[in-house]
């Protein structure tokens, strides 16, 4: 035993769950007939974290004024097993730095004085979580960008930034060590992957993405003791740049057109959109929906359409930035191109005149062509996508010509 008196704490624990302790220790002795937890020979702050294989010990211990030449801490920390490896902050523990005694269950150590960090194992392999890792990304086989890898004992987050869109995408994860999908999940921006599909090396995510031009990317692994990446790369593959809404030459609304206020929306959902009566130039029987925001936001109108048939979509919009987007659904599904619509900006918001502009989305080539509907009523919904803001005065249905 040490042989200055310990300070003591009783272990009050069950080791079969993750436990964290951050204690602040006194001179005062407590009782020794108990287990105990921690000992030290000076009083100081530590943490204790117990995992599967190994006690995680943080401490911060000053060397006392009085004692300038005591060259050692003296710890002792309680393992349900006997040490088989350790290490000091990033260094391999000494074998004259430890001793397990078997009557007290604890390593005994001699540390240096500050603030320092430890793993003690009974188990496993005894290896460290890297530093850090750049996991590459790439879009089309080409890198575009990389992502910075962090890990703690139980998982590991990659963030990052890379050019990527916008544009609609399929994504898969190149992995270097086998990963239950469960465990994995990429964050695009707005968007995050949570569903994957199992292949040989490598994860592909079920379904497809929205890109921003360059979007925040945060790749998260869920898994114990990762001791290097288990993703070599994210790949973005067939990349297809938005639909773009083409200008009705003059706005002029076209013949047999279903009509519905942008302000009569039938359900939304997210961030509540505006409407004030008045409030912007030339509306559209006097009112229109504003502040339409691209957070997942979105608006959803119903039609009655009376024939069976072939059908445009029309909306009309304003648009202060530079571009807006919106992915567009009807009756629940997503229509050919339309999974990212993007809009001009228009000037301003519609505050003066011109400002509003007639815009055809649907209908207006191969990528994007007419709706087909049949007879009865019919829901469409734009979502707010890609941050931009978006105002709309009414949506048309008109018959394709």
């Amino acid at each position: 035993m040490f042989a200055r008196q310990l300070t003591v704490v009783r272990l009050a624990v069950a080791m079969s769950v993750l436990v964290c302790i951050v204690m602040h220790f006194t001179t005062q002795a407590v009782a020794a007939d108990a287990r105990s937890l921690l000992r030290s020979s000076v009083p100081g702050a530590f943490g204790v974290r117990y995992l599967p294989d190994r006690a995680v010990l943080t401490y911060t211990v000053d060397l006392p004024v009085q004692e300038q030449a005591q060259p050692d801490l003296k710890v002792g920390v309680y393992l349900p097993q006997p040490i088989r490896w350790g290490f000091l902050d990033r260094a391999p523990l000494k074998s004259s730095q430890y001793i397990w005694d078997p009557q007290s269950e604890q390593v005994q150590l001699t540390l240096p004085f500050g603030s320092h960090r430890l793993h003690l194992g009974w188990a496993g392999s005894g290896k460290l979580p890297p530093e850090n890792v750049d996991i590459p990304v790439k879009a089309e086989g080409k890198t575009v960008g990389a992502l910075r890898a962090r890990f703690d004992l139980t998982s590991m987050e990659a963030s990052g930034s890379a050019k990527l869109g916008p544009a609609q995408a399929s994504v898969r994860l190149r992995l270097a060590a086998d990963l239950d999908p469960e465990s994995v999940s990429l964050t695009c921006g707005q968007e995050t992957v949570r569903g994957w599909s199992k292949g040989e090396s490598v994860l592909a995510a079920l379904g497809t993405v929205l890109l921003s031009e360059a979007p925040r990317l945060t790749l998260r692994v869920d898994q114990y003791a990762l001791d290097a990446s288990p993703v070599r790369e994210v790949l973005f593959e067939r990349l297809r740049p938005p639909t773009r809404a083409v200008r009705v030459e003059g706005d002029i609304i076209p013949d047999d057109a279903l009509l519905v206020e942008a302000e009569a929306f039938a359900d939304s959902g997210g961030t509540p959109v505006q409407v004030d009566p008045g409030s912007h130039y030339d509306e559209h029987a006097g009112a229109s929906v504003y502040s339409f925001q691209g957070d997942g936001a979105w608006l959803e109108w119903v039609f009655k359409v009376a024939d069976e048939g072939l059908y445009d979509l029309y909306a009309r919009i304003a648009c202060a930035d530079d571009l807006s987007f919106r992915s567009v659904r009807v009756d629940g599904a997503t229509p050919p191109g339309l999974a990212l619509v993007e809009f001009p900006g228009t000037g301003g918001w519609a505050h003066g005149p011109g400002e509003w502009w007639l815009m055809k989305i649907a209908g207006t080539s191969e990528q994007a062509p007419p709706l087909a509907l049949d007879p009865g009523e019919h829901r469409i919904r734009f979502t707010g996508v890609l941050d931009h803001h978006l105002n709309v005065d009414y949506v048309l249905l008109a018959p394709h010509r």
